[in-house]
């Protein structure tokens, strides 16, 4: 009865999580079907420009509420603490945007940046009732949340096809859901509970930025491969060719869909009901199988974007996107090789290894930079997204030995040498 439960709560999330993914992709092909590459290219530039800094600045510390069964006190703690350091943030955009923003899209950034000010209060409301297995109402509201923002960004861009009132749509969008249901909610169901350990662990917006401050760093460096060819090809190709690369990258996250979902599907059995962790044997049979399904849709998607790439993105997109195929074939490549980072990534967390992620992601982060710097100038999107797979095919060389030696621990012989 609990497996099955446990199921249901999964299959609950993966379908909430599915549409909120694929509203993300609705409202980027809104933009593309009803404004110009050039609203686009402008959009994902604010993205890639902001995503670092609101990355470092959430903390991830949703997880943190979704581990540990939190009260309203620690909530109300860990909103005081983001909205303290995204009001910081704030300040240090405007700084980044005098080196590395573009003409006309500073008031599109702040908007993008405000949007995921409203967006970083629904994401501790989740972790906080998916801490009291409210999976539900999590379900529910994501659902609602992505209706409304399709809804909203529709109307925005049908009426106005104007950048600017797109995104303040989805401002608005999201700040009602916030004050209508996520926090209500929050409020019914965290009601009389407190947790004295939290408590103690967090008296103060400082002791919990201190102990989050790891998990705002790896977030900092996943943000950064991920948006630096973005700002690479914004800078040096255009805002337009930018709208063209990012939409094409989208498609690479939501193949993600189905890794993320393996990941959460098969993570959990590295314990056994215990608590303790399996067998290796076990761990190794769980470890191929995750790296036989991973390859599997990694192959396929680079097979179908060959066979069926132009009319693909004609069909997804428009007819200008079809010029872009062969950056589609390539771009399912480097997915190939990010889908397999993520899941090796996966196995070190199980076997509680940090360290060497923490310095894999850095130094995949400094070859990120030095491929775009040569590859996009020379190679234009092609470079892009050579560089991207580079990244990830560097995070699999310096992972995979770490991997390798925690399923196949070497028998260390311990040699007693008498003294004469």
């Amino acid at each position: 009865m609990k497996k099955r439960s446990q199921i249901s709560r999964f299959n609950l999330i993966f379908i909430a999580d599915t549409v909120y993914s694929l509203h993300q992709w609705v409202i980027l092909t809104l933009l593309i079907k009803w404004s110009t590459p050039l609203n686009l290219g402008q959009f994902n530039y604010a993205l890639a420009l902001t995503a670092p800094i609101v990355m470092f600045c959430w903390l991830n510390a949703s997880t943190i509420l979704t581990a540990e069964r939190a009260g309203l006190a620690n909530f109300r703690l860990f909103i005081r603490t983001r909205f303290s350091l995204l009001t910081v943030g704030a300040l240090l955009l405007v700084i980044i945007y005098q080196f590395f923003g573009k003409e006309g899209v500073f008031l599109v950034t702040l908007l993008v940046y405000l949007n995921k000010y409203v967006e970083s209060f629904a994401d501790l409301a989740y972790g906080f009732l998916q801490g009291h297995m409210a999976f539900r109402e999590v379900a529910i509201s994501k659902i609602m949340r992505s209706t409304i923002n399709v809804i909203g960004a529709a109307t925005a861009l049908f009426l106005g096809h104007s950048v600017v009132w797109f995104v303040t749509a989805m401002i608005v969008s999201n700040l009602i859901m916030l004050l209508i249901y996520d926090l209500p909610t929050v409020k019914r169901i965290g009601k009389g509970f407190v947790s004295q350990q939290l408590d103690t662990r967090y008296q103060s917006p400082k002791s919990l930025f201190l102990r989050a401050l790891p998990l705002g760093f790896v977030a900092l460096l996943v943000s950064l491969n991920a948006n630096i060819p973005r700002l690479f090809v914004g800078q040096k190709l255009g805002t337009a060719e930018l709208g063209y690369y990012a939409s094409i990258a989208y498609l690479l996250v939501l193949g993600s869909l189905f890794i993320h979902s393996l990941i959460a599907v098969l993570l959990p059995n590295f314990s056994s009901e215990d608590g303790e962790r399996q067998a290796l044997p076990a761990l190794r049979k769980l470890t191929r199988s995750m790296f036989g399904v991973t390859n599997v849709i990694g192959i396929l998607l680079i097979f179908f974007s060959y066979l069926f790439g132009e009319w693909g993105l004609t069909i997804l997109y428009n007819a200008s996107f079809a010029e872009y195929n062969t950056i589609f074939v390539l771009m399912m490549v480097a997915a190939l090789f990010f889908y397999n980072s993520t899941v090796i990534q996966a196995l070190l967390t199980g076997f509680q290894q940090f360290r060497i992620q923490s310095i894999a992601l850095f130094v995949s982060v400094i070859i990120n930079v030095v491929a775009c710097s040569f590859l996009i100038p020379a190679y234009g999107l092609y470079g892009a997204t050579i560089a991207y797979a580079t990244c990830a095919l560097s995070q699999i060389v310096m992972m995979a030995p770490a991997l390798w030696q925690s399923l196949y621990p070497r028998k260390r012989v311990v040699a007693i040498e008498q003294s004469s």
